[in-house]
Formats: structure tokens, C-alpha cells, sequence
């Protein structure tokens, strides 16, 4: 599993491992360190169930936005595919299939967009949800004690 969020001082994108990191990430641009909360499903089952940045439970399923480059290799075998018999669509087609299977879907938190990449996807997660959003948004605007100005 690899997660990528934002620093929490300087805004940068940081990467982490539960496999190798034991908990504290620092980031390459400030070089602060901050602080991970992994629980045994990170580390052992490889599932998320709670954010390791913000400890939330709130999450989403995207798709990669990495495999229009698999669609490319797919459209430029069809259009290849006049001047070399066919040839060229079963290549197309295989760079479409290999980027498919390459890049799955991400998990992503609703609360601090931290992303989960190369995880099973948990049966609990769905698709974005706009309603929940706007539900969200209404919980931070009612808490008068949720800011935090740094």
C-alpha cells in the first residue's frame, strides 16, 4: 500500500508505507515530521479503514486518472490498424489492458484527500457521493471549534 497526502505545514505531497515506515513520515520539502496513525488492517490485511492522517472513517473509490494513457495506446492501435493489417489493435489493445490492470482503483478520504494506492478495496467504500459532500460541508460550517489556524 502507498499513501500520499498533503504536509500539514507546508502543503507539499508526502508519501508513506505502512510496510516500512514505523509511524513518522517526514516531509521532503520542509523536513517537519508528522506524525502516522496505522492500525493492524494497514499493515497486515492491507485494507484501509481509518484515514492514517486525519482518523476518519469517511472514504471514497476513484478510478486512476493514469489510464487515459491506456486509451491512447488504444485509439492509436485502431488508427494503426488500416496500415498494418490488425497487427497494430492487438498492441493497442494490450497497452489499454496492461494500464487497466497497472493502475486500480484508489481509495481517497473525504475529509484530508489522502490517497490509497495498490490496497484491496474495502466492500464498506463506494463511489463519491455528492449528498454525503454536502453534508460534510454543513458539519464544518455548524463547528465553530473544527478551524485550525496555524
Amino acid at each position: 500500500m502507498q499513501i500520499f497526502f498533503r504536509c500539514r505545514h507546508c502543503f507539499a505531497e508526502c508519501k508513506a508505507n505502512p510496510a516500512y515506515d514505523k509511524g513518522l513520515v517526514s516531509c521532503k520539502a520542509c523536513g517537519k515530521q508528522q506524525a502516522l496513525r496505522y492500525t493492524e488492517s494497514h499493515r497486515i490485511q492491507n485494507v484501509v479503514d481509518r484515514c492514517v492522517v486525519c482518523s476518519r472513517e469517511d472514504f471514497y473509490i476513484r478510478d486512476e486518472t493514469r489510464k487515459a494513457l491506456g486509451l491512447f495506446y488504444l485509439l492509436a492501435g485502431l488508427s494503426a490498424a488500416y496500415f498494418t493489417y490488425g497487427a497494430s489493435l492487438a498492441l493497442g489493445g494490450w497497452g489499454f489492458y496492461w494500464h487497466f490492470c497497472k493502475y486500480p482503483k484508489l481509495t481517497i478520504c473525504y475529509h484530508c484527500y489522502a490517497k490509497y494506492r495498490n490496497c484491496r478495496q474495502n466492500p464498506r467504500h463506494k463511489e463519491y457521493d455528492l449528498e454525503f459532500v454536502a453534508h460534510l460541508e454543513k458539519e464544518i460550517r455548524n463547528d465553530r471549534t473544527f478551524r485550525d489556524f496555524r
